[in-house]
């Protein structure tokens, strides 16, 4: 005989804060606190609109496929980028053990009203670097009855960033965005490796010099983008992929290249990067400037500085999976 399974359903009273905001009427933010009996199965989105139907009709938030299509309903639950549509307010609940949740709208970009943030300048960004095919003639077919057909292999380079909905998530975590508003960012760098990586494109080598005049080396490789991505399109991977083509397309004449350069030559000398001398190389002369400071620090705590790179065990072993690396790399199985 089977046992049957019953499903528990639990259900919490739980408080709902949510950050308010009309440019026009606040001179800052603030919170606006909800009882919700949350119950298990309940979204975010749910809950927002419960509150918006039988407390509150003045709350604002954007919501339309309920179904992690359209991106339109990404918000913070407790500090983090999520889709409303599709997250659950009880795990969250249960992870923090408490009976309050806090809502509030993307970071790093404009709030219209309460929960409503504008993607104009994020999507003013994007255009910059062309996020579409241009033609390459080479790949066109000879007939309209033929597509333009590419191998796996060549798909593969990119089809995992194909996924990304443009909801925001990535571009609200980002610490470079926040350090610099000039910064492209991951969403728009991700996209733009996307369109770069298609063999049926011809438009790279601009694409790209696009990509490094919005701060394509200005990437921290913290890699938040890649722990709040709902779509899991990994942008940072891209990032990492789009500066390594840009070196490959000529592009040398960077801070972010030289210290690319600098690394993968200073490992495969010394087995470590040559810390020491780094400023210099990357930046030129300005570079002494940082080495002065470092060197006085230094001295002021009784150590004496040096130039010379010290010597760690194991760069044998190190030599040996830098030549791996770069064996796979010219075989063109390296996919980092």
């Amino acid at each position: 005989m089977i046992e049957k399974i019953t499903p528990v359903r639990k259900s919490i009273l739980a408080n709902i804060r949510i950050q308010r905001f009309t440019p026009s009427e606040h001179k800052s933010a603030y919170f606006d606190n909800f009882k919700v009996k949350v119950e298990t199965g309940m979204t975010v989105l749910e809950a927002l609109r419960l509150i918006k139907n039988t407390q509150d009709s003045s709350l604002t938030f954007r919501a339309f496929c309920r179904s992690k299509i359209c991106g339109s309903c990404a918000v913070r639950v407790n500090g983090k980028p999520v889709l409303a549509c599709s997250t659950q307010l009880m795990p969250i609940l249960e992870d923090f053990k408490k009976d309050s949740v806090s809502i509030q709208p993307l970071r790093n970009m404009p709030v219209l009203r309460d929960l409503v943030v504008d993607i104009d300048p994020v999507i003013e960004k994007l255009s910059k670097m062309h996020p579409y095919l241009m033609e390459n003639r080479e790949r066109i077919p000879d007939t309209l009855e033929q597509e333009s057909i590419m191998s796996k292999q060549e798909h593969s380079r990119f089809d995992y960033i194909t996924d990304c909905i443009l909801c925001g998530s990535c571009y609200s975590a980002c610490s470079a965005v926040d350090a610099d508003p000039s910064y492209a960012g991951p969403l728009t760098l991700g996209k733009a490796y996307r369109f770069s990586a298609d063999v049926r494109d011809d438009f790279k080598g601009e694409r790209m010099q696009a990509a490094v005049d919005q701060g394509l080396w200005s990437c921290a490789q913290c890699r938040k983008c890649i722990n709040v991505c709902p779509k899991d399109t990994r942008p940072a991977v891209s990032i990492q992929r789009m500066r390594k083509m840009s070196i490959d397309d000529g592009i040398h004449d960077t801070a972010g290249s030289r210290r690319a350069k600098a690394y993968t030559g200073d490992v495969a000398k010394y087995g470590q990067v040559n810390k020491p001398m780094l400023p210099v190389i990357v930046n030129g002369p300005k570079g002494w400037a940082a080495i002065e400071a470092a060197d006085n620090y230094l001295k002021k705590h009784g150590i004496e500085p040096t130039r010379q790179v010290c010597t760690l065990g194991g760069q044998s072993s190190t030599q040996k999976i830098y030549d791996k690396v770069k064996e796979l790399e010219a075989k063109g199985e390296n996919k980092t």
